[in-house]
């Protein structure tokens, strides 16, 4: 059951990076669509192209780090300092996006200020699990060097 887990989650990433780096070649071609509901949106249009390939790239790069913290997983090398580094960008990624999501609200009302505050919360809760796993990191140093 751990194993199926594991193979769903990997799939879950991987299929996130395809739909990742659709969005990133499709945005082009959607962006006069959902501007055209939006008075004066040529003022828009550069900035909106900016702030959706920022965050497209963060979640890229949250979606590659999430990867290499599953290939953590894997192997069973869960606390070490390595893993606490990728928890801390996925949280930053994380809270980035949700703020680069907040001017969005402005173009595209709710839709924008969804996914700003599930980022937000996210990258929030993150920072939590990453607290945690660092002081279990540091805790499980400190055994290993007393044995």
């Amino acid at each position: 059951m751990k194993r199926f887990s594991l193979f769903l989650s990997y799939a879950f990433c991987y299929v996130g990076l395809l739909v990742i780096l659709f969005f990133a070649a499709a945005l082009p071609s959607f962006q006069p669509l959902t501007l055209a509901s939006v008075p004066h949106a040529e003022r828009y249009a550069v900035a909106t192209y900016i702030l959706c390939y920022l965050i497209l790239a963060l979640v890229l790069l949250a979606d590659i780090c999430l990867l290499f913290l599953l290939h953590h997983v894997l192997r069973g090398t869960i606390f070490t300092k390595n893993s606490v580094q990728l928890l801390r960008i996925i949280s930053w990624a994380s809270i980035l996006t949700g703020f680069l999501a907040c001017p969005l609200f402005f173009i595209f009302s709710r839709e924008a200020l969804f996914i700003a505050f599930v980022a937000l919360f996210l990258g929030v809760v993150l920072r939590v699990v990453k607290q945690v796993i660092e002081k279990a990191t540091a805790l499980k140093e400190e055994n290993d060097a007393t044995i």
